[in-house]
């Protein structure tokens, strides 16, 4: 979204340019021109004298203390005390007083035109910009008499990354405006046909980011704790901030100049630009318009804030701060869902101390605001720095949406890399059991509930119903988004809001009366009836509730379950099903196969068979069979979810006793280790069981429940394979299970 505010030069129009004719602006003109003149002679000369430009460029390869030498001897030149006192509007003169009370501001004036004239110079990556805030910073610093130190201190180093932090805030809407022209350029065409991009394109952009850098936080990390302690307070700070704002744009405008006739166009602008900074006190709220209907955005610079954006200008010469504040239903005013542009809110931050002329005063945090109220009114109030205040109010209409599924099988969602995918990121269910693991993926199967919110209100529209679909999707492509329910699997009924006596918005045995809107809760619903009794006759009343479980099965897959809430105009508009209010998603990989657990054999010996323990000494009894899983989607990856396998256990128990048992292995490979499968007749290794050491009970008395078997006895054992999957079956969170599969034998101990 492009900042509107005061700093961007409009188009050229001679016939509007009274300034043409002022002698204090045709003298600062003159100086202007004279700064440039050395530097034109000596071009003029080198460009009639080849081989003298040839001698130079070798000498002087492209470095960037030449660019910063030219810059200073250009503005150096420029901005002296007359030149400054010429460029300020007479009464402004008269409200600064003399020179040496606000010398301070002057002195670092020159830095800002040149970092505007250096970093408008070229394209610049984002990079390029920190470097030269850098040399901004120096030069602040420098003609202040702070200097950086070499090395910087501790605090001077943390005041830098301060500036590069608010850079960073700074630079990334224009980022996200370019990304969103380049993601979406079908409506480009028809604006350069029909005028509405020209060779002025993208000046405003580059101006509304100077604008955003210049914070409270980074005027102090630019100037110093004790400089910006010792000025701010002054009527001149606020106004100093204003004259470096539309120097940096001077000097931006100066570096793009093609010619000397955009040369005088830039001093123009920038004298208006300087006669804008002593308006008075300006309070004007512009959007959200009044009686408009407004709706929440979701703000990335100050993510996760969901919130309504408040638009307008609080500014004016001695500016010292603004306030929003809130109210609805005539009630008294509030601060709990503000938050100002820099991301901060109340109580801690009661106010901005950063003038905004056209742009972003604030945000209403959706989630801070009283649920079902949809009318609101916004109170900005303008300070200066004598106590000066003016205020201003608007009202408007709030649509009210909470469209979300929050959870499946109770298992939390997180929007994260799709691992099938790489780079493509989505909405998938949280591994909870592996937090810590690089694919936070986990599948989920048997009868579950979907969590979430389905509601919208406001700007005379009201939700109608919603609806719970499923869309089988493959996990060989990065999962598509869904505009709507159609053409997918209903997992529920449309539950529908006819705000009727068969549907009403609230209901319940009296006098428990509660919502039928679904929010933080459980999407699974359907309408039903509560049976209640008043005054010994009984009655029913109509209820949403809970099924409160979708049965997966047979389902396998992976899969996109679609939220969709629909809404209508009131007091009549389309009913049902209504327009398209939202939807939103989450893809989910549903399991509802169970492993596979079988013994093949124990040691060569076959189910029911004799086992000879003196035919193992000294070696093992290889324990043959199955522990395996088959995958979710056999042609996609052997990645978590798909590949959940979990483990198998290998016990034994001797003669039925419960107590006489212990542990061949616990383990978390499968057996065979086949990929993805089918099986067939292949089986593997589960177990290189010690058989021995674990049976042999020696010449001696045995206690109560050994698991051993004393030598030249014999005795039945059962052997017990267990197999589980990592599947959150279900919103208990039991998993898949095989078994136990139990294989008997009969134990001789004939060892000698």
């Amino acid at each position: 979204m492009r900042n509107e505010g005061k700093k961007q030069p409009p188009a050229p129009d001679e016939s509007s340019a009274p300034e043409l004719n002022n002698p204090e602006f045709q003298t600062v003109l003159k100086a202007l021109l004279a700064a440039y003149q050395p530097i034109l002679e000596k071009q003029l000369s080198l460009a009639k004298n080849p081989e003298e430009l040839e001698k130079e460029a070798r000498k002087r390869p492209p470095n960037c203390a030449d660019e910063f030498a030219e810059a200073n001897a250009l503005f150096g030149k420029f901005l002296t005390d007359e030149v400054a006192l010429r460029l300020i509007p007479e009464q402004g003169r008269k409200d600064l007083g003399p020179v040496e009370s606000w010398r301070w501001c002057l002195l670092h004036i020159r830095c800002c035109i040149v970092f505007g004239w250096l970093v408008c110079r070229g394209p610049r990556t984002f990079r390029a910009w920190a470097y030269y805030v850098y040399q901004y910073w120096l030069c602040v610093r420098q003609v202040l008499g702070t200097p950086i130190a070499n090395p910087p201190t501790e605090e001077q180093r943390n005041d830098f990354r301060v500036l590069i932090e608010a850079l960073a805030k700074a630079y990334k809407p224009y980022l996200t405006d370019q990304l969103a022209s380049v993601e979406f350029p079908s409506g480009i065409p028809d604006e350069v046909l029909a005028g509405k991009i020209n060779c002025l394109e993208g000046q405003a952009d580059t101006c509304a980011i100077f604008e955003r850098l210049l914070t409270t936080e980074a005027a102090q990390a630019l100037l110093g704790k004790e400089a910006f302690g010792a000025h701010r307070q002054e009527a001149s700070f606020w106004f100093c901030r204003c004259w470096c704002l539309c120097s940096i744009c001077f000097g931006c405008c100066l570096a793009r100049a093609r010619s000397f006739f955009d040369v005088l166009w830039c001093l123009v602008y920038y004298i208006r630009c300087l006669a804008d900074c002593f308006r008075p006190l300006i309070c004007q709220i512009t959007s959200p318009a009044a009686n408009a209907c407004a709706e929440a955005t979701f703000v990335s610079s100050c993510s996760p804030l969901v919130g309504i954006s408040i638009a307008g200008t609080a500014a004016g010469f001695s500016f010292h701060h603004y306030t929003l504040s809130y109210s609805w239903g005539g009630g008294p005013t509030d601060t709990d869902a503000v938050v100002y542009p820099n991301c901060s809110r109340p109580p801690a931050s009661p106010s901005s101390n950063v003038p905004v002329l056209g742009g972003t005063l604030g945000y209403l945090d959706v989630t801070m605001l009283p649920a079902g109220v949809t009318q609101f009114t916004v109170f900005l109030d303008v300070l200066d720095s004598g106590g000066g205040r003016v205020e201003c109010t608007q009202t408007f209409e709030i649509k009210t949406a909470s469209i979300e599924i929050t959870a499946a099988a109770k298992v939390n969602d997180l929007v994260a890399e799709d691992p099938f995918n790489p780079g493509s990121f989505t909405k998938l269910i949280k591994d909870t059991n592996n937090p810590s693991i690089a694919v936070p993926e986990r599948s989920i199967g048997g009868a579950f509930s979907v969590d979430g919110s389905a509601y919208t209100v406001g700007c005379d529209r009201i939700m109608t119903q919603f609806v719970l679909t499923r869309f089988a999707v493959s996990p060989l492509a990065p999962v598509p988004t869904f505009t709507s329910a159609s053409g997918g699997s209903p997992l529920i009924a449309p539950v529908v809001y006819a705000d009727s006596p068969a549907h009403p918005w609230q209901s319940g045995c009296f006098p428990s009366i509660t919502t039928n809107v679904i929010e933080n809760g459980d999407l699974v619903a359907f309408w039903s009836s509560d049976n209640c009794t008043f005054l010994g006759i009984p009655y029913t009343v109509p209820k949403v509730k809970g099924v409160p479980f979708w049965d997966s099965n047979p389902l396998n897959g992976r899969f996109v379950v679609l939220l969709e809430v629909r809404d209508h105009l009131l007091p009549a508009g389309p009913f049902p099903p209504g327009d398209l209010a939202g939807v939103d998603q989450v893809v989910v990989w549903i399991d509802n196969q169970s492993p596979i657990a079988d013994i093949e054999s124990i040691g060569g010996v076959s189910g029911c068979g004799d086992l000879h323990l003196k035919d193992y000494l000294g070696t093992t009894a290889d324990v043959l069979g199955v522990a395996w899983d088959p995958p979710i989607d056999p042609a996609a990856p052997q990645l978590q979810p798909n590949d959940n396998f979990g483990s198998y256990v290998l016990s034994f128990q001797k003669n039925g006793d419960p107590l006489a048992s212990g542990t061949i292995i616990t383990s978390n490979n499968r057996v065979p280790n086949i990929w993805p499968g089918p099986l067939g007749g292949a089986f593997g290794t589960l177990a290189n069981w010690d058989i021995v050491t674990a049976l042999d009970g020696g010449t001696g008395v045995l206690p109560p429940h050994s698991p051993k078997i004393p030598r030249g006895q014999r005795c039945a054992y059962v052997v017990s394979l267990t197999v589980n999957d990592t599947t959150h079956v279900g919103d208990s969170g039991s998993n898949h299970v095989a078994g136990p599969f139990l294989y008997a034998i009969e134990v001789i101990n004939d060892i000698p």
